[in-house]
């Protein structure tokens, strides 16, 4: 069923045995998306799927030869045109100079590197949502059929001390746009940069642009290599009934609808804080 194994599969002879299999299936998961993505942390928008532990490894396993070449030029396309709108709406909002008499130059440093951390992530974790929604409804998506050299993995180094951050997260409660929970450790940043995405998310820019992010999203995912496809009478033998996939189908539709704010939010957040210099993507 999977391209890729996760230890921990199989043990389903006694529930307890089962609980601390899936337990091991998630966390493998949860890092093997940390290490292809390069990212610091795990988007929440996956502790749903996550919930149906068969469904998350067939999934992800699904997903995952797709991330190369053509998946990051479509992430980074999204990246741009979310930039460009956070421009047009952060209207010359300078969030650095603001800061720097309560922070800091080290401070800003790693308030910059969040806001970089995050605007690369977001974008990747978009199209990941999306694939998984597609999956999650049943749908094939053939893939091109290209071969791709493999790409870079592992966290980068400028983002491991971010690993170690509890909080380190994307929010989205109200479906507007993300607030990156990590400026917390800096409160005065997390006020500011709270205030100025309140602020934006309440334009026509802001609704016109994750429009655009949703579209950019719906006309690339066609263009990744590898077919995505479960087998879902493996996936029902192991557990994953029709009734779970269908509200896993409600929760994702959630998340996915929520993602292009969350990366327009995160690029708002990076412009504001003056874009700093992101090195090619690997």
């Amino acid at each position: 069923m999977c391209a890729y194994a996760y230890s921990g599969e199989g043990e389903t002879d006694r529930p307890e045995r089962r609980a601390n299999g899936d337990d091991a299936v998630i966390g493998a998961v949860r890092e093997d998306i940390r290490q292809t993505l390069r990212t610091a942390w795990v988007d929440p928008a996956f502790e749903s799927p996550a919930a149906y532990p068969a469904f998350f490894a067939a999934a992800w396993s699904a997903i995952r030869p797709n991330v190369g070449k053509t998946f990051l030029l479509l992430a980074r396309a999204i990246r741009t045109d979310a930039a460009d709108a956070a421009r047009a709406i952060a209207n010359g909002t300078d969030l650095r100079k603001r800061l720097s008499p309560d922070l800091s130059e080290e401070e800003l440093h790693r308030v910059e590197d969040v806001s970089r951390a995050a605007h690369l992530a977001t974008a990747k974790t978009q199209i990941v949502v999306h694939a998984l929604l597609r999956a999650a409804r049943r749908e094939r998506l053939g893939g091109t059929g290209r071969e791709e050299a493999p790409v870079r993995r592992g966290v980068p180094d400028w983002q491991r001390w971010m690993s170690v951050q509890p909080n380190l997260v994307l929010t989205d409660g109200d479906g507007g746009g993300g607030l990156v929970r990590a400026f917390a450790r800096w409160p005065v940043a997390y006020a500011a940069i709270g205030e100025e995405l309140d602020r934006g998310r309440r334009t026509e820019l802001w609704t016109g642009a994750a429009k655009l992010l949703r579209r950019r999203v719906l006309a690339g995912i066609s263009s990744l290599p590898h077919p995505i496809e479960l087998q879902w009478t493996a996936l029902r033998e192991r557990g994953f009934s029709e009734a779970d996939r269908r509200s896993l189908v409600d929760v994702l539709s959630a998340a996915d609808a929520a993602m292009p704010s969350q990366t327009l939010g995160a690029a708002f957040a990076w412009v504001a804080l003056g874009a700093p210099e992101i090195a090619p993507e690997g």
